[in-house]
C-alpha cells in the first residue's frame, strides 16, 4: 500500500511538471499572437503614413483612385483597430490562466480518498479552459485583422484593412449601408468589395460626418446626370430577412431607377409629380411612396435601399425643378 502510494505521487509530480511546461508553452502562444496582430495594425499604420497611392490586393476590383488633392482636407480618422480587443484578451488570458491553474490543483497530494474520476474531471476541465483561451485568442486576432481603419476628408475616403488599401470619392460610392444616419458599410460599385466601418461609440461622429458628407456629394452629381437626360440607378434587397448586416451584404440587388421624369420600381414606374412622399414607419419597419391621391405606390423594407438618403434627397430635388402643370380645363 505504502509503496502504491508513492509510485501515484511520483506520477502526480511528472504530471504536474509536463502541465507547467504545458502552460509555458500556451502562454507562449496567446503571446505571440497578441504580437503578431499588434505589429500588423502597426504596420498597416506606417505603410498608410509613407505612401499617399492607395492599394489594393486584387487590381481587377480596383476603382480609380482619386488624388491626394481630390479627397481635400481631412476631417476625421479613426485607427485604433478592433475596440473591444483589451476586454477579449484579458478573457482569453482568464480562461488559460484558470485551465493553468486547474491543471496544477490536480497535481498536488489529493488525499488518498479521492476517486479517480475527479482527477480525470479535473484534467478534462483545465484542458477545455487551455483550448477556449487558444481559441479566443485565435478569435480576436482575426477580428484586429478585419477591422479597417480609415481617414475621412472633406471630398473622400481613404479605408485600409487586411486586403490593402482603397480609396474613393464620395460622389463616386453608389452604394452606402446606413444606420441611424450614420455609414456601416460601403462599396464603390458591385465589382468592389463591401468595406465594413464598424459601429462602436467613439466612432459615431465620425461615421455621421461620412454619412452626411456622401449623401449631398452623390446627390449633386446624381442629379447634374438626371438632368442631362441619363437614367441613374440605386440597388435594393427585395429579401431583407437577415440576422447580421455581413449577410445581408452577400444577398443578391435589384435596380430601382430615375430619371428626371419617372421613378422605376421593378416593373411599376410613377411620374415624379405624382409622388406625394416617402412615409417611414419605424413601427412595421417599411417605406411606403404614396401617390398625391393616397394610393400606395410601392412598399418595401426599411433597410432595403442602399444609399436612401441619396435617393430621397435626389427625389426632392428633381420634384422641386419639375415644370408647372397645365391646370385642368
Amino acid at each position: 500500500m505504502g509503496r502504491d502510494r508513492v509510485i501515484a505521487i511520483e506520477r502526480r509530480k511528472t504530471t504536474g511538471r509536463s502541465i507547467a511546461r504545458l502552460g509555458k508553452i500556451g502562454i507562449g502562444i496567446i503571446n505571440m499572437q497578441h504580437q503578431v496582430a499588434t505589429r500588423a495594425i502597426r504596420d498597416g499604420q506606417r505603410e498608410r503614413t509613407m505612401t499617399q497611392q492607395p492599394e489594393q490586393t486584387n487590381p481587377a476590383l480596383a476603382a480609380p483612385a482619386p488624388d491626394a488633392d481630390a479627397l481635400g482636407a481631412l476631417i476625421g480618422s479613426y485607427d485604433k483597430g478592433f475596440p473591444q480587443a483589451s476586454t477579449l484578451w484579458f478573457m482569453a488570458a482568464l480562461l488559460f490562466a484558470f485551465g493553468i491553474f486547474v491543471f496544477w490543483r490536480s497535481a498536488q497530494n489529493l488525499p488518498d480518498t479521492t476517486p479517480d474520476g475527479v482527477v480525470y474531471i479535473l484534467y478534462a476541465i483545465g484542458v477545455i479552459a487551455l483550448a477556449l483561451g487558444v481559441a479566443l485568442g485565435c478569435f480576436i486576432r482575426r477580428l484586429v485583422a478585419e477591422q479597417p481603419a480609415y481617414d475621412v476628408f472633406e471630398h473622400g475616403i481613404r479605408t485600409c484593412n487586411r486586403y490593402g488599401e482603397q480609396t474613393a470619392l464620395y460622389s463616386d460610392i453608389e452604394d452606402m449601408f446606413s444606420h441611424n444616419n450614420r455609414a456601416m458599410a460601403f462599396r464603390i460599385s458591385p465589382r468592389t468589395p463591401w468595406i465594413f466601418l464598424g459601429y462602436s461609440p467613439d466612432q459615431l461622429a465620425v461615421l455621421s460626418e461620412l454619412h452626411d458628407r456622401h449623401r449631398a456629394q452623390r446627390a449633386k452629381t446624381l442629379f447634374q446626370q438626371a438632368m442631362d437626360g441619363k437614367t441613374v440607378l440605386f440597388r435594393y434587397f427585395q429579401n431583407t430577412s437577415w440576422r447580421a448586416k455581413n449577410m445581408l451584404m452577400n444577398f443578391p440587388t435589384s435596380e430601382l431607377t430615375l430619371n428626371k421624369r419617372q421613378l422605376t420600381i421593378g416593373d411599376k414606374s410613377i411620374d415624379l409629380d405624382r409622388i406625394d412622399h416617402i412615409d417611414i414607419s419605424a413601427w412595421t419597419l417599411k417605406k411606403t411612396f404614396l401617390h398625391k391621391d393616397g394610393s400606395i405606390f410601392h412598399t418595401m423594407p426599411m433597410n432595403a435601399v442602399l444609399s436612401f438618403d441619396v435617393l430621397y434627397l435626389l427625389l426632392m430635388t428633381l420634384q422641386a425643378v419639375q415644370p408647372p402643370q397645365p391646370a385642368p380645363q
